[in-house]
């Protein structure tokens, strides 16, 4: 029994790698406004995503849960419970974008499409109500 769960433990970090060990730090912090941060996330937001030859809902999903990271920081499991998104559907998503991730350019471009989102959010949030939608928790 106990050479199975070792196997499958194995088998899951060689498909996406291991789990992060930290949170993610708040890098957006007083810059992006968290109430704006919704799932699903506004259509005009997600043309940076829909560039991505990805899992379309799955990359909407965690932009949702990464955006929600840099503005307040946390683990993804915090920002997934903040967008409501159930725990089976949170690591779904992050095994489907991890695996994805893994193929030769992907992580990059996703990293530039994240950053691009960010971008139009930020443009689209008047600068007072950035420097007071952050919250913490």
């Amino acid at each position: 029994m106990t050479a199975a769960i070792a196997e499958a433990t194995r088998l899951q970090q060689e498909a996406c790698g291991p789990p992060a060990l930290f949170p993610q730090p708040p890098t957006h912090q007083g810059r992006l406004d968290l109430r704006s941060i919704s799932l699903p996330l506004p259509e005009p937001w997600t043309a940076p995503l829909d560039k991505l030859n990805g899992p379309s809902q799955h990359l909407r999903r965690d932009a949702a849960i990464r955006l929600v990271q840099t503005a307040r920081g946390g683990s993804r499991t915090s920002a997934g419970r903040y967008l409501g998104i159930p725990p089976g559907t949170l690591t779904a998503t992050s095994l489907r974008i991890r695996t994805w991730q893994k193929q030769p350019g992907n992580a990059l471009a996703y990293q530039s499409a994240l950053r691009q989102v960010a971008d139009i959010i930020m443009a689209a949030t008047p600068q007072s109500q950035r420097s007071s939608g952050t919250a913490s928790g």
